[in-house]
C-alpha cells in the first residue's frame, strides 16, 4: 500500500491513477469526480488546479493498492474563515473497498495530525449523505446506531453542529472534538 499526498496536478501517476478510477464512477455525486467534468466548480481535479490543496494550507491524500485507486480524501484552509480546517473534503472510496476504512485507518489521522492548530477541524457532507450525518446526531445523542456499527473509534470525537453554507453549498457539519483525545 502506498500512501500519496499531493497539492496539485503535477504528480502524473496519481492523476492518472485518480482519472482511470473515477472515470468509472456512477455515484449521485459524478460530478465531483470524473474527469469529464474537471473544469465544474467542486470537481476535484478543478479544486486541484485552482489551488486548494496549496502546501501548508491543504493536502489531497491517494492511496494506492497494487495499481489500483483505494480510497483518497483531503484538507484545506477554509477560504472564508481561516480558523476553520475542513477535512475528508472530496473523499472518496472505491467500491471494491468500502467498509475496510481506510480513510479512517490512514488518512483521517494524518488529517487530524496537520491540522492541530485550527480551532475548527470541520467535516461536510451534502444532502445525498444525509444518512451519514443522522448517524452523528444519534451517536451524539447516546441512541444506538444500527448502521455502521463497526466504525473506528476516531469517528467517536465528531459531533454534529447543524447546516451551514460551504463554497456556496449547504452542507451538514461535524466538528472534531479536540478535547475528547
Amino acid at each position: 500500500m502506498i500512501i500519496h499526498e499531493i497539492h496539485d496536478l503535477t504528480n502524473n501517476h496519481v492523476i492518472h491513477l485518480m482519472e482511470a478510477s473515477f472515470s468509472k464512477s456512477t455515484d449521485v455525486s459524478v460530478v465531483n469526480y470524473h474527469p469529464d467534468h474537471s473544469e465544474t466548480p467542486g470537481n476535484i481535479f478543478k479544486i486541484l488546479k485552482d489551488g486548494r490543496y496549496t502546501l501548508g494550507k491543504g493536502k489531497y491524500y491517494v492511496i494506492e493498492q497494487q495499481g489500483e485507486l483505494v480510497c483518497s480524501a483531503g484538507w484545506n484552509e477554509y477560504d472564508f474563515d481561516p480558523t476553520i480546517a475542513l477535512v475528508l473534503t472530496r473523499m472518496y472510496v472505491n467500491p471494491k473497498y468500502r467498509a475496510q476504512y481506510y480513510a479512517a485507518t490512514y488518512i483521517l489521522p494524518k488529517i487530524l495530525a496537520e491540522t492541530h492548530k485550527y480551532p475548527k477541524v470541520w467535516a461536510t457532507m451534502n444532502e445525498y449523505n444525509l444518512g451519514l450525518y443522522r448517524w452523528f446526531e444519534r451517536r451524539a445523542q447516546g441512541k444506538r446506531t444500527t448502521l455502521f456499527n463497526d466504525w473506528p473509534d476516531i469517528y467517536e470525537n465528531f459531533r454534529p453542529i447543524g447546516k451551514r453554507d460551504i463554497y456556496s453549498t449547504e452542507q451538514y457539519i461535524i466538528e472534531f472534538n479536540k478535547e475528547k483525545i
